[in-house]
């Protein structure tokens, strides 16, 4: 069982139960957050996209995927994994990378045989590859600083 950071056993539990709802907050949070981010606040950037992302990834371990709650874990883990690089943090930038990068490789060979959803997992595992190219090129430019969001 994965440890969650964000969210707690309760919320945990909720999400179980209600995925819809649950992704409803996804998308709320991961708003929320981009706005913080834009005004470079961060941390607290990083509460919400954390939450977004560990809730997305509930629904996608019960195997609720769709093409849009796949795209929401995809795009919170890369913001979320730039804003760990923009706070110091590209380590656990990269782990989260890596894990979701495990886990849509996973999706793919379940999905063998549909030659539309291994192409879709396919490309958010890329985009995941390309997210964990762009920090580790920008710390070897910035190593002071990290990325800038803008």
């Amino acid at each position: 069982m994965v440890e969650y950071q964000y969210i707690c056993i309760q919320h945990r539990a909720w999400v179980d139960e209600n995925p819809q709802q649950a992704f409803d907050n996804v998308l709320q949070l991961t708003k929320l957050a981009e706005k913080k981010l834009h005004k470079n606040q961060f941390e607290e950037a990083i509460q919400l996209l954390g939450a977004a992302f560990e809730t997305a990834e509930i629904i996608f371990d019960n195997r609720l995927e769709s093409p849009q709650l796949t795209t929401s874990l995809t795009s919170s883990a890369i913001m979320l994994a730039h804003a760990y690089s923009i706070t110091g943090r590209a380590e656990a930038a990269t782990r989260l990378l890596l894990r979701l990068k495990n886990k849509m490789q996973c999706a793919i060979s379940c999905a063998v045989g549909y030659a539309t959803k291994v192409a879709f997992f396919q490309h958010c595992s890329e985009a995941l590859t390309e997210a964990n190219k762009d920090i580790n090129y920008a710390l070897q430019e910035k190593p002071a600083h990290g990325l800038n969001y803008h």
